[in-house]
């Protein structure tokens, strides 16, 4: 009987002491909510492109291809960093889906590769040359939101909207209507 109330002690003891250990998470645990919040927030400008231009052309009429490009340079003041990124494809003028008569790449594309930095996109989504979204990242070290150099990788996925320069039977280009940057939105990071 003694061994029982004994054991019962010790039990009640033992179980009583998280709420002393929970007291002092709960004070750590305000305590970091009491911070400042411009600890976890960054002040990112957003991406810019500029010279963006999406061209199509075949060599005839009778071709049942076109031969598509897009090219855009891509400026991050966050790293103050910039690229030149481009892709080609071939679409059948018609088709909207990606697949064998539309096949712009649904894969990352490397712009910019120097083992200090990666500067890669996307498309996302293609409703048609003058309405799409793509996926862009840019990894590097980062000297300025960090206290040591730590590796981030910046995203976005900014919807283009550009307007029809020219067209003909063999030919379709495509750009930005005015001669100032498509701001690409930081929408997550990854460290």
């Amino acid at each position: 009987m003694q061994l029982l109330i004994i054991s019962a002690l010790v039990l009640v003891t033992t179980v009583a002491r998280p709420l002393i250990h929970g007291q002092a998470i709960s004070y750590w645990a305000n305590s970091m909510v009491n911070k400042s919040w411009e600890l976890a927030q960054f002040d990112l400008d957003p991406f810019n492109l500029t010279d963006m231009c999406v061209e199509c052309k075949k060599e005839n009429t009778d071709s049942l291809f076109f031969d598509c490009s897009i090219k855009f340079n891509w400026d991050d003041p966050n790293d103050q960093q910039s690229c030149s990124c481009e892709d080609h494809w071939q679409w059948d003028g018609i088709t909207q889906a990606q697949g064998p008569t539309n096949n712009y790449s649904t894969d990352y594309l490397v712009c910019k590769d120097d083992k200090a930095e990666l500067f890669q996109f996307k498309f996302v989504d293609v409703f048609d040359l003058s309405n799409f979204s793509l996926s862009l990242t840019h990894m590097y070290e980062d000297v300025k939101n960090f206290p040591t150099p730590t590796i981030t990788n910046m995203f976005s996925q900014p919807n283009i909207t550009l307007n029809l320069m020219s067209k003909s039977n063999t030919s379709m280009t495509y750009s930005p209507a005015c001669d100032c940057p498509i701001r690409a939105n930081i929408t997550g990071m990854t460290i």
